[in-house]
């Protein structure tokens, strides 16, 4: 796979992105990435923070990536890669982007899985969320944006371990994204101590040897083993009082809904023993998308498809859009069932079950009147 792999960083404010950004922009392995930093705000600032200052260093600033700059991303992905062929800026192998702490990832992620010229070029390769020890579980409590930005990482860093005592506030932080997130892997690290296969690594492909890793991605044993209710009175005492008043100077307020999300988050995989027509799978896709499009928050799998036995489809969305279905070459083992996770917002794993149950019985009667017509 030659595509340049892409890892979004996101991060409620204060959580340590940038911080966590500049230590790995010290490893030799990160000498040929090019990062994008987005800034919400009148100022610059988090750009001006990055302590790489060349070429590939780009700022997307005076608006939130999943408001109002989508435009200004997509023009700088196709920017990087013409200048990145005709040797205009430095080579790069991989991009990474930064967003603002109040960003709701999900639109970022619609952006490189469905966009034609990013997803022809680029290739997600995971999100990589920062919560901080000291205000972790407050935030987490408080802000629907923290929230979200845990539930759909596929890294977990915990920030700021040197700044706590004890580590009772990490292990109570850690239980919460835990239920929030069953699959993602959770470090604790000190920002000294980062490494970047602390981030990377997380998609589809091995990083190293580029064939497929499909456990890895899906990790779907996760989901079935999974806790069943979030952690109560946690809060820590600390107030996040400069995160508040960020966050509100900037109009992202906790009563909008537009795009913002209350904590009711569900996780869990689909398990599908007999392969699934074609059809079924493009009307399940495309039903869920009309009926509860806004609430999928990530949904990712491994179909085994009744027409192409032989050869794993592949699916990627994120809300209301899905990317195109990928046909892998091969099964990478034995297990050839159906897997898909789901991450969502006020939808349980009994809803989804009984509209594939539904959408399977229309497909089936579908079929079934075309073939007595001909």
């Amino acid at each position: 796979m030659d595509k340049i792999w892409v890892t979004l960083i996101t991060g409620f404010l204060g959580s340590g992105k940038t911080t966590l950004l500049n230590t790995l922009l010290e490893h030799p392995d990160m000498s040929q990435a090019a990062i994008i930093v987005n800034e919400f705000g009148e100022i610059g600032l988090d750009y001006d923070l990055v302590e790489r200052s060349d070429e590939n260093v780009i700022q997307l600033a005076n608006g939130c990536l999943c408001c109002t700059v989508k435009s200004d991303l997509i023009d700088t992905f196709r920017d990087l890669y013409i200048q990145r062929n005709a040797g205009t800026i430095p080579f790069f192998d991989r991009v990474i982007i930064e967003t603002t702490g109040i960003a709701d990832p999900a639109p970022v992620l619609q952006i490189i899985l469905t966009n034609p010229m990013i997803f022809n070029h680029f290739a997600l390769d995971g999100v990589v969320t920062t919560v901080d020890t000291i205000n972790g579980v407050s935030s987490l409590d408080r802000f629907p944006e923290c929230v979200k930005q845990a539930a759909i990482a596929d890294r977990l860093i915990i920030t700021k371990i040197d700044m706590v005592e004890n580590d009772k506030q990490i292990k109570i932080l850690e239980k919460r994204l835990r239920v929030l997130n069953p699959a993602a892997p959770i470090i604790a690290t000190t920002t000294q101590d980062a490494n970047p296969s602390d981030l990377f690594g997380t998609g589809i492909f091995d990083p190293t040897t580029k064939a497929l890793d499909f456990e890895n991605w899906l990790q779907a044993d996760a989901y079935e083993n999974q806790e069943v209710s979030e952690p109560a009175g946690t809060a820590l005492a600390i107030p996040d009082k400069e995160a508040l008043a960020y966050y509100e100077k900037y109009g992202h307020s906790p009563a909008e809904v537009d795009h913002h999300h209350d904590p009711s988050i569900n996780s869990f995989v689909i398990v599908k023993e007999n392969p699934i027509s074609l059809n079924t799978l493009s009307m399940f896709l495309e039903g869920l998308t009309k009926e509860a499009g806004p609430d999928l928050l990530r949904v990712k799998g491994i179909i085994h498809v009744h027409e192409r036995p032989d050869q794993p489809a592949v699916i990627q969305g994120a809300q209301q859009i899905f990317h195109s279905i990928d046909w892998m070459d091969k099964w990478p083992s034995d297990d050839k069932r159906t897997r898909i996770v789901f991450i969502t917002r006020n939808i349980d794993q009994e809803y989804i079950e009984e509209t594939y149950n539904l959408i399977e019985r229309i497909a089936e009667r579908t079929v079934a009147a075309a073939e007595n017509i001909n």
